[in-house]
């Protein structure tokens, strides 16, 4: 019997990766970052610091590594990424108490109960954007498709209209990934830049999230119009679902405890894009001072109550809570931990139910831990921001795209996300792969520009999620063939209709993240 070619893990490739970069540094000098008589950083080629005295070594050479660093280097990795990686399984553990407690369900359950029509459609899509959005929702869609499909049918749409509701706006919200860990902080990450964090580009990717998720439901509206109005010109039309009646999910009940769960759930987010959202630019005059919308957000600076004994007991102190617009990973897992917490309160969870759920959602989620860690070892091998063989590429590329304007650079980063989308769609894996050596390239394009490397990076990171998440979009994966087996709806169908949107959708979110250096948003 002939055997098939089978795609490898993520860990795998990334693992794959990290020994070829292993290899590269036999052949690859190094190079260093020095800061000249002028005060301009400029590049040394072939040259290294001393381990001991940081004097510079001119004509340094290579730097190669051994089969041992090979093992000692995705560990290393998971110590620099231990915040990341905290991170992520909090998150996850988050998540997991969340669903358990049946608050997620119950909150689809009651917006089905309470609005019909186009007002059903807006709201449903916005939440499931923000699912995206925020944790990079997508295998569990099937599970809702489940209990929308029937209902939209059964309203007089077709199985298609509760199939866009779904994905159309998770894509949408997963194109943007404002705040998800699992994207925007596994590329963070995996860059290894410590003057970067998930909060620089947010203001970016608000935009783009406003953007693509109005474009995606004013697609689905029409679409949903034209199919209430004349159901024969459904392309599904006379064509039964695979769900029968009793195939629908049970609508979980909307109970006090769950609505508080999920304002609990919401109160978290919100803290998190107070943390992230960088105020300190808000109409700034002076660069070293903040700006006065700084100061608003953080009040109990500017009242004093920090310096309470209420805020001492909150521990609001200056060297105990970061201010708003300056948070970092560790802020984001300790909300995200409370937030936990608190939901296991109100639903009076069992301690050992409690732990036992949290622990098991950090448990799904490690996988993508160790391929941070690994990705971030890659960085290990490849040398920090100011020394190591990613400086001796920066120099290369810096002479071969002097000329290359910074929005080719964001489109040449979509493309290359697009056909890497084709063969590798998991988001940890796919910048723990690529974010080492593109980050560099953005470094190297960016370094001399207004927004600067940080800002140079963000812009990366954005085109890696628009890009790998278009592909996701329409790509015949368990979750869209999943749902389209429910609907028995063909490919070919699903293909075509997705694309009408997904297409103008990659192709607005690319434009803004071209212009982006040039009107502020980064």
């Amino acid at each position: 019997m002939k055997k098939t070619f089978k795609m490898p893990s993520a860990l795998a490739i990334v693992m794959i990766f990290l020994i070829i970069v292993g290899i590269m540094t036999w052949f690859v000098p190094t190079s260093v970052v020095v800061e000249n008589d002028a005060g301009e950083k400029e590049i040394i080629f072939n040259a290294a610091f001393d381990p001991d005295t940081g004097d510079l070594i001119e004509n340094a050479g290579t730097s190669p590594v051994g089969l041992w660093d090979l093992f000692t280097a995705p560990i290393k990795g998971f110590s620099d990424a231990a915040e990341v990686a905290a991170a992520i399984l909090v998150s996850g553990g988050l998540i997991a108490i969340l669903t358990k407690v049946g608050a997620m369900d119950a909150g689809i359950g009651a917006l089905l109960r309470r609005f019909k029509g186009s007002t059903l459609i807006i709201i449903l899509m916005i939440v499931f954007s923000l699912m995206g959005t925020v944790y990079g929702a997508w295998e569990e869609m099937p599970a809702y498709a489940i209990l929308i499909l029937p209902l939209f049918v059964a309203a007089g749409y077709d199985s298609i209209t509760g199939f866009m509701v779904i994905m159309i706006a998770t894509v949408a919200g997963n194109m943007a990934d404002v705040v998800n860990p699992y994207a925007v902080g596994a590329a963070v990450a995996a860059i290894g830049n410590d003057e970067l964090s998930i909060g620089h580009g947010i203001l970016l990717r608000l935009v783009l999230y406003v953007v693509l998720i109005v474009m995606g439901i004013l697609y689905v509206l029409r679409y949903a119009k034209k199919v209430k109005a004349n159901p024969e010109s459904s392309p599904v039309y006379g064509i039964e679902m695979n769900l029968k009646e009793t195939d629908t999910a049970e609508i979980v009940e909307l109970t006090p405890r769950r609505i508080w769960s999920l304002v609990i759930f919401g109160i978290v987010i919100l803290f998190c894009v107070l943390g992230y959202v960088p105020w300190d630019t808000i109409k700034q005059t002076d660069p070293d001072v903040p700006g006065p919308v700084f100061w608003i957000v953080n009040w109990f600076r500017t009242t004093g109550f920090d310096t309470t004994v209420f805020g001492k007991f909150l521990g609001l102190g200056k060297d105990h809570f970061q201010d708003f617009a300056w948070w970092y990973f560790l802020e984001f897992s300790a909300v995200w931990l409370l937030g936990a917490i608190v939901i296991g309160f109100i639903n009076k969870m069992p301690e050992k139910e409690w732990v036992k759920t949290f622990v098991g959602g950090c448990a799904d989620l490690m996988g993508v831990v160790l391929v941070l860690a690994t990705s971030r070892g890659i960085s290990v091998f490849m040398g920090d921001k100011s020394s190591g063989m990613s400086i001796t590429f920066i120099y290369w590329i810096q002479n071969a795209l002097t000329s290359v304007p910074l929005w080719a650079f964001v489109i040449a980063a979509v493309i290359a996300y697009l056909l890497i989308g084709i063969f590798l769609q998991s988001t940890s894996g796919v910048s723990g792969i690529t974010m080492p050596i593109f980050g560099a390239v953005a470094m190297a394009l960016f370094a001399s520009s207004s927004v600067g490397t940080v800002g140079g990076q963000a812009l990366l990171i954005s085109a890696f999620t628009v890009g790998i998440n278009f592909i996701c979009g329409f790509y015949p994966e368990s979750t869209n063939m999943g749902i389209c087996e429910m609907g028995n709806i063909p490919y070919n169908i699903f293909l075509k209709l997705w694309l009408k949107i997904l297409i103008p959708m990659l192709i607005i979110a690319t434009a803004i993240i071209s212009v982006a250096p040039y009107i502020g948003l980064v």
